[in-house]
């Protein structure tokens, strides 16, 4: 494990007994004026490149904190341009994932030069996850879970019909790899075991998710607790071995202009020790920290952006990547920004 892992787990335990670790943020990268509608963002686990996707299909990587472009492509599955929708990079930083909600295939590139390296038919793909120490991916498309060997870049296995008729909007590995949830679009949660893909149980997220189309899942290490959001902007808890709802946070409900919280994707992600939640903060303006036993959240970021519309965070090295739009309607011109999150000992 690496060793800043080790220093923030630590940390926050030690804290959480007694007061929650104040996180700042310090914006090291802006690259502004961005005409393309930038939809996807993800960050290498080391932070030290940041991929960004548009509505027109182009994929472009950047180094961190220069901001130098390393590569561009565009992205034609089968010989039509498409959005992107989400980005991912794999544990190790070798391979990028490109999907897309109406999109006919899944894509992978080689991070470091571009390449593509593999296409999957995977339609209409919402939910991704890498393994975390497997060669390994989940793919969710449409009703089926699709399992893709790395090395041998092709779909293995495949899940169908996991939520009994709904679409997945969301997947998500515990750290210890041993767990992949997965989450409907109406928010029905539900546990597999890895690599069997026997079901071990299922939480019913209460209704105040309503239809809201997840926008992001995610598992805490050991896989005792699930958190998941959508377009409502609150942030709904799950303690897996209870089988029940734990909490829910709220987000501002409303605001002026851009009243939903549907682009801010993949924007959860627990500490190690799963007591703390990175969420979306003050209507997707920022970013907080929750202490999970408490119901206290901590700021930790706040931007001069209208809002973020997507966020990658790399929590190994310490490093968040936002998207901005130029306007509270969402419109251009369009931002990108990578900043770096300090842990302290105590609250100021």
């Amino acid at each position: 494990m690496p060793l800043i892992l080790v220093a923030l787990a630590l940390s926050l335990v030690a804290c959480s007994r007694e007061m929650p670790p104040p996180v700042t943020g310090t914006r090291v990268m802006e690259i502004s004026d961005i005409r393309p509608v930038i939809n996807a963002v993800a960050l290498s686990p080391d932070g030290s490149q940041v991929v960004v996707g548009d509505m027109e299909g182009e994929l472009v990587a950047r180094e961190v904190p220069s901001g130098a472009e390393r590569w561009k492509i565009r992205v034609h599955p089968r010989g039509s341009a498409r959005s992107i929708n989400a980005v991912f990079v794999s544990p190790d930083g070798a391979l990028v994932l490109t999907t897309g909600h109406e999109a006919r295939t899944a894509e992978l590139w080689n991070a470091a030069t571009g390449q593509l390296a593999a296409v999957l038919d995977i339609a209409q793909s919402r939910g991704t996850a890498f393994h975390p120490t497997e060669r390994m991916l989940v793919v969710a498309g449409a009703g089926t879970i699709y399992v893709v060997d790395l090395d041998q870049r092709q779909i293995v296995r495949t899940l169908p019909n996991a939520h009994a008729g709904e679409p997945v909007y969301g997947v998500a590995f515990s750290g210890d790899g041993q767990t992949l949830a997965s989450i409907s679009i109406e928010g029905a949660l539900k546990l597999w075991s890895w690599p069997a893909l026997a079901l071990r149980g299922s939480v019913a997220l209460s209704r105040g998710l309503e239809s809201m189309s997840p926008v992001s899942l995610a598992l805490s290490r050991q896989g005792t607790r699930a958190a998941a959001n959508g377009i409502m902007g609150r942030v709904h808890v799950a303690d897996i071995a209870k089988g029940r709802e734990e909490g829910t946070f709220a987000n501002v409900a409303e605001a002026p202009g851009h009243g939903m919280h549907a682009e801010l994707r993949h924007s959860l992600a627990f500490t190690h020790d799963g007591e703390w939640l990175f969420a979306p903060d003050t209507h997707d303006r920022g970013l907080r920290i929750i202490h999970i036993g408490s119901g206290k959240a901590y700021p930790v970021l706040q931007g001069q952006a209208p809002f973020y519309k997507a966020v990658a965070l790399a929590l190994g090295a310490s490093m968040v990547a936002l998207l901005r739009p130029g306007d509270n309607q969402g419109r251009g011109p369009y931002g990108l920004e990578v900043w770096r999150l300090t842990y302290g000992a105590r609250p100021q």
